[in-house]
């Protein structure tokens, strides 16, 4: 039973782990639009093609539905439309990194 659980343990770290570092390639690897607000924060990692993913705080965000949107508006047309949208709803701002 011992056993069982330390290969139980292991793959969870295994894929905590594994996570963990996937999270950081696409973060380092991406541009970002980073946004700002009392409201809350949003960071959005895209390429020159797609949304790769967010992190937010206070703010939701439909990561599927947006990213169809981007492919379909164009990466570029969505990072602006998002920040005017993002300006014109809440109190603050966001700045490409």
């Amino acid at each position: 039973m011992k056993k069982i659980l330390m290969i139980i343990g292991g793959i969870f770290l295994f894929l905590v782990v594994a996570f963990i570092v996937l999270y950081l390639i696409i973060s380092a690897t991406s541009k970002k639009l980073v946004c700002k607000s009392d409201e809350g924060n949003i960071t959005i990692m895209y390429n020159d093609k797609t949304i790769n993913g967010y992190t937010a705080s206070g703010i939701s965000y439909d990561l599927d539905g947006q990213k169809k949107y981007a492919e379909e508006i164009g990466i570029d047309a969505y990072i602006d439309e998002f920040s005017t949208w993002f300006s014109n709803n809440t109190t603050g701002s966001c700045s490409e990194k």
